[in-house]
């Protein structure tokens, strides 16, 4: 089953003007899929293709291939890195040259995956530098629950200046790795990709 629907759109938000009046935007695309080629990651292939195809500069991070540890703050808030040298620094900065960004996740018990929540605590050291972006969310679950991972979504973007939430894609009964394949949701994550 597939769920999809887009929310208002974001006002003030600033783009490049491409030919024929494209509003050429830089996306994001976040996959913290644990596995690659699973299906979170392959609606985020399809969203990219979109994105590509409507003239959009479009990236896909794979959060899988990166060093991304647990964030680490002082008692007294004062030094919120603690000298951690991975990756998440430099998501952190692709996040806030974006004009959009995806954030993809399986659902495990009922929530987004442990990869991505890590990677969205390592935002909170420049949060406020993550302003005025628009949003897609997508998950993949084997059961029909998507409801907690997208809270936790929508309580993250809300500590992010001037961002709304755009659209979300919701492919639920999909267990098995790359049981996505063929279904609509699939057609769906590529015409959000295109329509951004």
């Amino acid at each position: 089953m597939a769920t999809l629907f887009f929310t208002s759109a974001c006002q003030g938000q600033t783009s490049r003007t491409g030919n024929a009046g494209l509003q050429k935007k830089k996306v994001l695309i976040i996959s913290s899929s644990p596995s690659k080629g699973g299906n979170s990651d392959l609606l985020c292939d399809e969203f990219l293709r979109g994105a590509k195809e409507a003239g959009h500069e479009a990236e896909k991070v794979f959060l899988g291939d990166l060093d991304i540890r647990f964030l680490k703050i002082k008692d007294d808030y004062t030094d919120r890195n603690l000298g951690i040298n991975d990756d998440a620094p430099k998501v952190v900065a692709k996040m806030i040259a974006a004009d959009v960004i995806v954030m993809a996740t399986p659902i495990y018990n009922d929530n987004m995956c442990g990869q991505m929540k890590t990677m969205l605590d390592r935002v909170f050291e420049r949060e406020h530098e993550v302003k005025n972006k628009e949003f897609y969310f997508i998950m993949t679950a084997g059961g029909s629950n998507t409801e907690c991972a997208l809270l936790g979504f929508r309580n993250f973007i809300r500590y992010l200046p001037g961002s709304k939430e755009k659209g979300v894609i919701q492919g639920t009964g999909i267990h098995l790795k790359g049981s996505v394949k063929g279904k609509p949701v699939m057609k769906e994550a590529y015409e959000m990709g295109k329509n951004v």
